[in-house]
């Protein structure tokens, strides 16, 4: 089974802070990205393959795949997801990591700047909570040199 370093929920997906910041904060051998969307776009999804560090392979699932794809899987994971809503899926479906950072979630309908630019529903907020009930730490935070507010921190701001 992987050995998932940390999973990160950035709309973003695999772009600079990811490579030069958090690839060498979390090392990984294989960078995993759960997105069905993209898993259906070979074009997009080779796009981000050439995205990532030298050496690094990078996977595209779909979300309903991917807990059986990670028990497949050998080696060093960092695990991305392009929004609350897949990573949620996936861990309702048995994905477990040992850490949750929540970096970019664009501005939108129905969602508040909850911290840096970070903008969240509640409806994603009691998705994450859900997820921190568990006992997974999940904190809000843009690179790994930046301060973090935890999850529980940020509720008043819905």
């Amino acid at each position: 089974m992987a050995e998932i370093q940390i999973a990160r929920i950035d709309y973003r997906l695999i772009h600079g802070q990811v490579v030069t910041k958090w690839m060498k904060a979390y090392p990984a051998k294989r960078i995993v990205i759960v997105d069905t969307e993209l898993a259906q776009d070979d074009f997009m999804a080779d796009i981000y393959a050439m995205a990532a560090p030298a050496g690094t392979k990078v996977d595209v699932v779909e979300t309903d795949q991917a807990k059986s794809f990670l028990e497949g899987t050998k080696g060093s994971v960092f695990l991305l997801f392009k929004n609350v809503e897949s990573c949620y899926e996936a861990f309702s479906d048995g994905v477990i990591f040992p850490k949750l950072v929540v970096g970019g979630i664009p501005t939108d309908a129905g969602k508040a700047l909850v911290y840096s630019s970070i903008y969240m529903s509640a409806s994603e907020y009691e998705k994450l909570e859900k997820i921190s009930d568990t006992g997974i730490q999940v904190i809000l935070q843009s690179t790994p040199d930046d301060s973090y507010a935890e999850l529980s921190k940020i509720k008043e701001k819905l």
